[in-house]
């Protein structure tokens, strides 16, 4: 599915303000399931969601339950994890029960008791064995096409699982858990974050006519509505 293209100055602050205006709409009765990302920008976004808390009803707030669509297996509290600083960067505003976190490398026996025990939180939330449908995925997007940790060539590329294992990783740490495709696509909005230079390949790839999953994992992601958010030209 090929995105369309939001242009903003900063990748971060254009996110934020969409995640802000969706969940301003949203029914404040209803649960809202939004999946965050590791990276730079995927980081920092996660490091300023209290200005959204600030500006959305509070029971809308309440209501809001956030995951992560991978996560370094490592031991909770490291730095490397992407949930990393979660409870400061919240403050107030930070609800446990409404973070949905990856289990870590200190908490189950490996990597696959990971990845199922997160099946059975997003289970537990959803209906009828399957996971919720995210109001928001926000998903980094690497220098090569990578999303969330399904690189290019590898076999997680063609799981049907709700959440896997990823083991000898060509990015460290070698050993990751990651949603599946079936499980990133479930979702009303997704935003592919493409900021920087380095990132101009993949945009190109992304929005390419031709090109495959394989290559390009990225291509592979599906949403009700779909945005490549960029501050980089394009030209198609």
């Amino acid at each position: 599915m090929i995105p369309q293209v939001q242009m903003s100055k900063s990748v971060v602050a254009e996110v934020l303000d969409i995640l802000t205006e969706l969940l301003m709409s949203a029914d404040p009765e209803k649960l809202h399931h939004v999946v965050l990302t590791g990276g730079g920008a995927g980081l920092s976004i996660t490091a300023q969601l209290v200005n959204v808390a600030k500006k959305i009803p509070q029971q809308t707030w309440a209501n809001t339950h956030f995951w992560w669509g991978d996560e370094r297996f490592v031991e909770s509290g490291s730095i490397d994890r992407n949930d990393f600083g979660i409870e400061t960067s919240l403050g107030e505003f930070f609800i446990e029960s409404n973070i949905h976190r990856i289990p870590a490398a200190d908490q189950v026996q490996d990597a696959e008791a990971s990845a199922d025990e997160y099946i059975h939180q997003l289970i537990d939330l959803g209906s009828d064995g399957f996971p919720p449908q995210f109001s928001c995925v926000i998903l980094g997007v690497g220098p090569e096409g990578h999303i969330a940790s399904l690189f290019p060539g590898r076999p997680e590329l063609e799981s049907p699982l709700i959440a896997l294992p990823v083991f000898d990783s060509p990015k460290p740490p070698p050993i990751r858990v990651t949603m599946g495709f079936s499980t990133l696509n479930n979702s009303q909005l997704t935003l592919l974050l493409l900021g920087g230079d380095s990132k101009r390949e993949a945009l190109t790839a992304i929005l390419s006519p031709t090109g495959c999953i394989e290559q390009t994992p990225a291509r592979g992601i599906e949403a009700a509505k779909l945005y490549a958010v960029t501050d980089l030209s394009v030209a198609v």
